[in-house]
């Protein structure tokens, strides 16, 4: 159940502390003093009083259904699909951000299983005519092959085996005579450009970061001017009051305004703080980047200028001799190396024949069917992240707030509309000590008064009493919530209450 104006005052400076404590906390370096001002009174942690036996309490009248609905992930809000006020039905879209790429992610996704399901397809087909008639000419050319290797050499082969000899010596010669003058500018240049684009990159990511930490520091100078309004209108309000507890509509509507002007401060404070945190980690991310770039330019530029250590020369040498002899082979009567990779060549292009007409092996279409479930799960997470872009009514309802604009960037679980069912309401209590919440019991009768309708006198019975005690000021206090026993159309959201427990509990 949504929580609203109905706070006591010093409950809420109470919340607004420790908002500022966290505040300061994160804007760090900005340095910027927030003060909360201090009320002139005490105000009490209850508005309970014992009449005769019975229980008198302040309340409030809320929605017997509500909600704060977020979406769970982040975005730019493309489209908003309603107003404020209006009523809206279980599943309606309410609200949907950019969806550009999670579309673009279903449609890879859709792609990646076609070509899964049709290579599986293929497998399972076995192999084409064509592809057994192209085996069988593999074995066949490496045959021929092995017949022509078996009756000599041929003048190519002297060639191929010069080339291979002139190749290593070259490689050799390299090695000895240092790196090129061209590859090592060249390497020097690179390294250049990749520690300037690093420094730019550390400079522009600087400068977001400390624009977020200012914007930190006015969104807490904001938040503490809003606290310091509504402290002075709330006491001076309660200085004008002739009797304790009767304020003029116009004062509760001036301390209601003064509310919400903080209640708004503080979420700007809170937008501006998960801007500093976006800030930091783009920051961490795009400096260890660049300084990978930068790395990576400096080791190639320090391979080249190294000088060739003598495992790499001895290894160039061996080369080299290799090479000779792989000669002296072709040239002489000693091929049996020749001869032995033109039968490899024919045993492996025999066992492809073989294999082809076999067919794919058991495992391999297992594999296969693996792989196209895989792709299938990757398309059902990528069609459950595109669903995630748009927000939809859980309930029917009334919108009764609309928090973002177009084209302002939500953060993973900011709240952005307010629905309630406003057809049925109920009053809510927080006023009942460990003194007395023993003498209410669910289904107890209640009689409920309101402020802003006094001639108005509503029925009721206690719905549900809240297990957990929580502490306010030194007391511990358990939520009440009244089931009306009729409605009435003037009822309004958070409309203060004061709520009578029958007597003879």
């Amino acid at each position: 159940m949504k929580r609203g104006l109905g706070r006591s005052p010093r409950r809420h400076m109470r919340s607004i502390l420790t908002i500022i404590a966290l505040a300061i906390l994160v804007a760090g370096c900005a340095s910027v003093p927030v003060t909360t001002p201090t009320p002139a009174a005490q105000v009490g942690p209850t508005a309970l009083s014992a009449v005769g036996g019975s229980l008198k309490a302040e309340g409030r009248v809320v929605p017997v259904q509500s909600a704060s609905l977020s979406v769970p992930v982040g975005g730019v809000v493309a489209e908003v699909f309603v107003a404020e006020g209006d009523s809206v039905q279980a599943g309606q879209p309410l609200l949907r951000l950019e969806r550009a790429r999670a579309e673009a992610q279903v449609l890879q996704a859709q792609a990646d299983v076609q070509a899964a399901q049709a290579s599986f397809e293929q497998l399972r087909a076995g192999a084409t005519p064509e592809q057994i008639a192209a085996a069988e000419a593999a074995v066949a050319q490496a045959q021929a092959q092995l017949r022509q290797t078996q009756g000599g050499v041929t003048a190519s082969d002297l060639a191929a085996a010069q080339a291979q000899l002139a190749q290593a010596r070259a490689a050799q010669a390299r090695l000895q005579s240092g790196p090129d003058t061209a590859d090592l500018r060249q390497a020097q240049a690179q390294l250049a450009q990749a520690q300037a684009i690093a420094q730019t990159q550390r400079d522009s990511l600087s400068s977001a970061k400390v624009q977020a930490q200012m914007q930190i520091a006015q969104a807490a100078n904001t938040l503490r001017d809003r606290q310091a309004d509504y402290s002075r209108i709330y006491w001076e309000n309660r200085t004008q009051e002739r009797r304790p507890g009767n304020l003029s509509q116009a004062q509760k509507d001036q301390e209601s305004a003064a509310l919400h002007a903080v209640q708004n401060a503080e979420h700007a404070l809170a937008q501006a703080q998960q801007t500093l945190a976006l800030a930091q980690d783009a920051e961490l991310t795009g400096v260890a980047a660049v300084d990978a770039q930068v790395r990576d330019a400096q080791a190639r530029l320090d391979k080249l200028q190294a000088p060739a250590g003598p495992d790499q020369i001895a290894a160039a040498r061996a080369q080299v001799a290799a090479s000779q002899a792989s000669l002296e082979k072709l040239r002489g009567d000693q091929r049996g190396g020749t001869l032995d990779v033109a039968q490899a060549v024919v045993s492996q292009a025999e066992a492809n024949l073989a294999q082809l007409r076999a067919g794919a092996r058991p495992s391999t279409l297992a594999v296969a069917a693996a792989q196209v479930s895989r792709a299938e799960a990757t398309l059902a997470l990528a069609k459950a992240s595109l669903a995630e872009t748009e927000l939809r009514a859980p309930f029917a309802g009334t919108v009764a707030a609309i928090i973002p604009r177009l084209g302002e960037y939500l953060a993973i679980g900011t709240p952005v509309i307010d629905l309630a069912d406003l057809s049925v309401w109920q009053v809510e209590t927080t006023d009942l000590t460990e003194q007395n919440i023993a003498r209410v019991r669910v289904d107890s009768k209640a009689t409920i008064t309101l402020d802003a309708l006094p001639d108005l006198e509503l029925r009721g019975s206690v719905a549900r009493i809240r297990t957990l005690g929580e502490s306010k000021q030194g007391d511990i206090t358990y939520a009440v919530t009244i089931r009306l026993d009729q409605q009435d159309s003037r009822l309004r959201w958070n409309m203060t209450a004061s709520v009578r427990f029958a007597e003879g509990l």
